[in-house]
Formats: C-alpha cells, structure tokens, sequence
C-alpha cells in the first residue's frame, strides 16, 4: 500500500509542476493555409488539423513534407512546441530524413507575468508566416 501512496504524491508533484510550464500562444502573420496549419499543429489542435489537411488538394504526406513552419517541417514544429498529439499524427506521413532528432527553438517574443501566488508563468508568443 505505501509503494501506491508513493506514487500518487510524486504523480500529484509532477502534475503540479507542469501547470506552470512554459505555454506558447501562436500568432498568424498572415492569413494563408499554410500559416493556418502551422498554428493548427503548434496549438497541438488535432481534429482541425486533420480537417485542414484534408480539405487541400495535396495528400496528407504531400502536405506534411512540404509545408513548413518558421523553417521546420510542420511535424518537427509541432514537436518543438511539445504539441504531442499533432507530432504523433503528422510524423506517420513525415519522411523519416524531414524528422530531426534534435531541433532547435527560435523565439521572437518573451513576455512573463506573474500569477496572484506569486508563482512565475511564463507566455512565448511565437510569430509564425510571412
């Protein structure tokens, strides 16, 4: 029973924690699909994304290895920002050499503000087309 008890209170640690994970507010700087989409997988927005994707007249893989986000293929954008659901959706039709490994992170804006507990969150607003 206190192995479980152990668990739970280190779950219950980490779960505190990530509420005050970094969070990414992606803002369009046009109105093309393919800003659209970009946005769509950086908000981690899976359902819409799909919808996005299948409404082109391009296929999915077509899309997803061509269409990039602030110089990254969308999929490895959409792992940058840890949009998990969209990364695990577009990385089947990504070929596997348009995946990095590792990728870097480019931020054109930090703002932080402080909640009422004192407690620091911090907002990146992430600039993402033309």
């Amino acid at each position: 029973m206190k192995p479980i008890k152990l668990l739970l209170i280190i779950v219950a640690i980490f779960v505190m924690n990530s509420a005050y994970a970094v969070q990414y507010k992606f803002v369009a700087m046009d109105k093309s699909i393919y800003t659209r989409m970009c946005v769509l997988a950086g908000n981690n927005e899976q359902k819409a994304l799909k919808t996005t994707l299948r409404r082109q007249k391009d296929n999915v893989r077509g899309l997803a290895n061509s269409t990039l986000c602030n110089g990254m293929h969308i999929a490895n954008f959409a792992k940058n920002y840890n949009a998990n659901m969209t990364f695990d959706y577009l990385k089947k039709y990504t070929y596997k050499h348009n995946l990095d490994k590792a990728t870097n992170i480019t931020i054109k804006d930090n703002v932080t503000r402080t909640t009422e507990n004192k407690s620091a969150e911090e907002i990146i607003l992430v600039f993402v087309g033309r």
